[in-house]
């Protein structure tokens, strides 16, 4: 299995912390973001290779961070012809890139490089090879306000992604896509027929939402914490968290 990184984005709400440091490369509790995602795929074991999507402008940081942090991982870096946000070429811009350039085939693990959770990733690969189809990871947010700041989905009793909608303003649920998906072959290939038609390349979510209409994709709902960082304030209450968490496993 191959994984696929996003990490495409300027980050221009969480600016200055962005000016000039990538969002997924931010400490959190003295580390940085992107390492408590490498770390799962260390710990996962039997990753063919990793990408990592990025744009023009930060690709250097990246680099440094592969040759710090990726000891034991088959890593590249891929550069998007981006040096601004409005040259970016969206999460699924971004994804289709990289497969038609790289040729990729197979079954892929997404993940949004800016995210933070407990869960690792077996389960997940085992759910996707129980049901045969593509496995979304969902975490949920508890209430319909919060809901509808994210990607929802509505399952179905056998888990199957029934609906999806991008920040729906009256939620059908509260589980909220992690920006984490194992996609399959069949999946994959979709990505082009999805650009062609003209859809979205912005937000992984509207592929999810497509797809779903198109082929059985399943959500899979995981406990544990999750953080989104999108604002300065999630940013924070993460670092704070992980700070106290690293104090409680290495007390003085």
């Amino acid at each position: 299995m191959k994984c696929i990184i996003l990490a495409g984005g300027f980050a221009r709400r969480l600016l200055p912390l962005t000016e000039n440091t990538p969002k997924p490369l931010l400490p959190v509790g003295g580390r940085p973001i992107l390492a408590y995602i490498t770390d799962k795929l260390k710990a996962m074991g039997g990753m063919e290779r990793v990408y990592i999507t990025t744009n023009r402008r930060f690709w250097h940081h990246f680099q440094e961070f592969i040759r710090a942090e990726c000891a034991g991982l088959e890593t590249e870096l891929f550069v998007e012809d981006a040096e601004r946000e409005g040259q970016k070429l969206g999460s699924v811009g971004a994804l289709h890139h990289l497969v038609t350039k790289t040729g990729m085939h197979g079954d892929c693990l997404v993940i949004g490089g800016d995210n933070l959770f407990d869960f690792g990733f077996n389960e997940m690969t085992d759910f996707h090879r129980m049901v045969g189809a593509s496995v979304v990871a969902l975490h949920d947010v508890g209430t319909r306000l919060d809901a509808s700041l994210y990607g929802i989905a509505r399952l179905g009793p056998d888990k199957r992604i029934l609906d999806f909608i991008e920040k729906p303003p009256d939620p059908p649920s509260t589980l909220a896509s992690t920006a984490c998906y194992l996609f399959n072959e069949e999946a994959m290939r979709s990505l082009s027929t999805y650009i062609k038609e003209g859809n979205p390349p912005d937000a992984a979510g509207n592929f999810v939402a497509w797809l779903c209409k198109r082929m059985p994709v399943y959500g899979l709902v995981f406990g544990g914490l999750w953080f989104d960082i999108g604002s300065k304030e999630s940013y924070a209450e993460a670092d704070a968290l992980f700070w106290k968490r690293g104090r409680a496993q290495h007390p003085q």
